[in-house]
């Protein structure tokens, strides 16, 4: 992957990031009066990452067939650690409840999970920023 396209992807993660950032603290019913906007925010967040993951997997030979297996095999390729890749599964998982409504979706689970992915995804990114010009 080119410099400037992972510098550009990472930048957009960290505004995916900061637009979540304010929400840290949110209530529940915060959440509740606002679940579209942070259902996108952590359906872009996955894209984002997993865009990054797929590009820099494939410079390796590899191909993931999901957001999950993305995460998957980036701790296999000892790109991430494998604890992180744990919770970005879930984010992936959580992703595709958000998408394709495969169960109704709990807004307490989206609330307890806001704090997680701000942390996850900032680690994520501090990974992949070194050596990148801010």
């Amino acid at each position: 992957m080119a410099p400037d396209v992972l510098l550009r992807k990472l930048t957009y993660l960290r505004t995916l990031l900061d637009d979540l950032a304010p929400y840290k603290d949110a209530t529940f019913a915060q959440v509740e009066a606002e679940h579209y906007k942070l259902e996108r925010l952590l359906e872009l967040m996955v894209m984002a990452a997993t865009d990054i993951l797929n590009h820099l997997l494939a410079e390796r030979g590899k191909t993931a067939v999901s957001y999950k297996s993305a995460f998957q095999l980036a701790a296999q390729e000892g790109m991430i650690p494998a604890e992180l890749s744990n919770r970005l599964q879930n984010a992936a998982s959580m992703r595709n409840v958000l998408v394709h409504l495969y169960e109704e979706i709990d807004y307490e689970i989206l609330h307890q999970s806001i704090p997680t992915a701000l942390e996850d995804f900032a680690q994520f990114v501090a990974i992949f920023a070194v050596d990148q010009t801010p």
